[in-house]
């Protein structure tokens, strides 16, 4: 049987998952799609913010009360996030969901009311997948779990080396095989050429303040926070970022949104680039600016 390509799609976490194959034959390649789909159900079901059951849900309405077991899937994200927070000094905090909220980018969720002062260092991470808030507070995964959701789909597929596999999650996107992609970059307020990027066998993941931004309180603001300050980051800025897995490129656009170039020591550390748009001027952040 010759070589098929395949294209499906289905939602994630608040936007569409699209995967094309190609280089397998058809059978196969709906059955790999089959168990991609399966791994992304699991994480909408257990990490979103808007279900009343997920594993967030849980942790926001319980944690501060009693440590919460959560699925190995979910902790695996909590430890990643809390380490990225770590290496940002608190640019990326999935605490800000009291800001969104506040905002009107997410949902109430039915928990006591956050303490302002919370941070990712009041998420306690324990033996046995066990979780619970030192302060009251309210986590979104959000963007990071989609990328985890685009990593565990690949995973899931068990393709081999010869297979070209490409997955694309509204902006989290991983590319898998023996041939380059060339990833556009669509800006939204850039003019002018639309730049690409090459992928091969690694992650780009973007995010933008410019798309969903709103005004509340006099100021506008976007739906990414400052999890040092606080604050919107900025609604002009544009930032794509590649590394090899699409958990931490997600996360690092939020990093970069936040610190700007401030993010070089931050993406290095992960083996990172980020392609950053800002009042007009594309600039280079991580491995590929260095010399």
């Amino acid at each position: 049987m010759s070589p098929a390509s395949i294209a499906r799609a289905r939602p994630l976490l608040g936007t569409r998952v699209d995967i094309r194959l190609s280089g397998m034959d058809g059978a196969a390649a709906n059955s790999a799609v089959d168990a991609a789909f399966s791994a992304i159900a699991d994480i909408h079901r257990l990490m979103s913010f808007h279900d009343s059951d997920s594993d967030v849900s849980r942790l926001n309405r319980d944690a501060f009360a009693a440590p919460v077991t959560v699925d190995a899937r979910t902790f695996a994200v909590l430890r990643r996030a809390r380490e990225i927070s770590e290496a940002s000094n608190g640019a990326f905090d999935i605490c800000t969901a009291r800001k969104l909220v506040a905002w009107g980018f997410l949902p109430a969720p039915e928990a006591a009311a956050p303490d302002p002062a919370a941070t990712w260092r009041d998420i306690v991470l324990a033996a046995g997948n066990s979780v619970r808030f030192a302060k009251p507070l309210w986590i979104d995964l959000g963007g990071i779990a989609k990328g985890y959701a685009v990593d565990t789909a690949l995973e899931a597929m068990k393709l081999s080396p010869d297979v070209q596999c490409i997955i694309n999650a509204g902006g989290d996107l991983r590319v898998s095989g023996p041939a380059p992609e060339q990833i556009a970059l669509r800006v939204p307020l850039a003019a002018g050429d639309i730049p690409a990027i090459e992928i091969i066998d690694g992650s780009l993941a973007s995010s933008s303040g410019h798309e969903h931004a709103r005004v509340r309180e006099g100021q506008t603001v976007g739906p990414h926070v400052d999890g040092v300050s606080g604050a919107s980051t900025s609604t002009t800025r544009f930032v794509s970022v590649t590394a090899e897995d699409c958990c931490v490129a997600d996360a690092l656009t939020k990093v970069v949104m936040a610190a700007g170039a401030g993010a070089e020591a931050v993406l290095r550390r992960f083996g990172a680039v980020a392609y950053m748009y800002d009042a007009g001027v594309w600039t280079v952040l991580g491995e590929e600016s260095e010399g």
